[in-house]
């Protein structure tokens, strides 16, 4: 009687560890993820916080086994980061992923022309574990000068965040972000050398010069021809009257939260070290981070003799249409820089008089 209660006894325990064995298995083993998915790991996430994540997100039914068996796999070495959680993983999967560090993924990070940092930092804190504030700090006290081994002002700092995409981790710290830009930025005019050469600039100065191109024009085609002309004007040592110079001076008198839609006579008088209506040569520094086809366009810029632009518009009155194009007219006299001028501005008129306005190839727009 006693040896069949032994028997009965270790059979049901027997089965009791089967069946323990088989839900472990289905619940750990079996797949969960129907389709990839990115699963993030916060900078700030404590160990306890991330098992209660995948619990909550994977619906695991305990708290002490699943912990028993993360500790086991050696979960806690975890590290910060994106993953990607592919079809087919099992939570066996999942943690093996989270435990390595090198499983961490990056992410293409593209960042357009801007004039003060705080949109940079924006945008990195909606896209990577970076804090804004803390990115601001960084840039802020960084040793520029021991990295070009020079005197860096504040001015010239923008210009080494060159606007592209850029493979960077999602974890990357606000360090390691500055150093992957300034390292960018030396390869980029490695890379050009020869031409910076030939133009007997610096890469501040081009980049200044660029600045102003980049707003001038969204039309990169254009962009050789806007340089050539204010290049030229440099030579001959003209003033390079430069609108957007006039519209960064007025934006900088109300903290850059206003612009100009037109630049009349009267901001040309603006008091301002930027203001090239005022003041002969390059602008101290940079209005904008420009971008690559922009210095290209410097670096590369056409041999013209421009030194005048307007920009272009074409009037339909048989449809009472005003198109306005994304280009200039160009003109080496000031005559004829003035026709091109009164024909501009009286498209404007027309405009004012109720014509319509048209953008081709914005709006479905036929300017014939």
């Amino acid at each position: 009687m006693k040896k069949n209660s032994i028997i009965l006894v270790f059979t049901f325990g027997l089965l009791s560890s089967l069946i323990f064995s088989i839900q472990i298995r289905k619940i750990y083993f079996s797949p969960i993820i129907e389709k990839n998915q990115i699963f993030i790991v916060d900078k700030k996430i404590t160990y306890n916080k991330l098992l209660n994540k995948l619990i909550n997100e994977f619906s695991i039914p305990s708290y002490s086994c699943f912990s028993f068996f993360c500790n086991k796999k050696n979960l806690k070495k975890f590290k910060s980061g994106k993953y990607t959680f592919k079809s087919g993983f099992s939570l066996n999967d999942i943690i093996n992923e989270l435990r390595v560090p090198g499983n961490r993924k990056t992410i293409d990070f593209s960042f357009n022309s801007f004039n003060e940092f705080s949109y940079l930092a924006s945008q990195l804190s909606h896209e990577t574990s970076i804090d804004s504030i803390i990115l601001l700090n960084t840039i802020s006290s960084f040793n520029f000068d021991s990295v070009f081994n020079r005197t860096v002002t504040k001015k010239e700092i923008i210009s080494f965040f060159i606007p592209n995409t850029y493979n960077i981790y999602w974890h990357i710290s606000e360090k390691q972000f500055v150093q992957r830009m300034l390292n960018e930025y030396q390869a980029f005019w490695a890379k050009r050398n020869k031409q910076l050469n030939k133009l007997n600039l610096t890469p501040f100065q081009v980049s200044i010069l660029a600045s102003i191109v980049e707003k001038e024009s969204n039309n990169i085609s254009e962009m050789p021809d806007i340089a050539s002309l204010y290049l030229n004007r440099l030579k001959k040592n003209m003033k390079l009257q430069a609108d957007p110079t006039v519209n960064y001076c007025f934006k900088k008198l109300f903290d850059f939260d206003t612009t100009l839609t037109r630049v009349y006579e009267k901001h040309t008088k603006i008091i301002c070290d930027y203001n090239t209506y005022l003041n002969k040569g390059l602008p101290p520094g940079p209005i904008t981070s420009p971008s690559v086809h922009s210095i290209d366009a410097v670096l590369m810029n056409k041999y013209t003799n421009h030194l005048y632009m307007c920009a272009k518009a074409k009037i339909n009155e048989v449809k009472k249409r005003v198109c306005f194009f994304d280009s200039h007219n160009f003109a080496s006299s000031y005559l004829s820089h003035l026709k091109n001028a009164r024909k501009y501005q009286k498209a404007m008129d027309k405009y004012k008089n109720g014509f319509e306005i048209c953008f081709p190839g914005r709006s479905n727009c036929n300017c014939n």
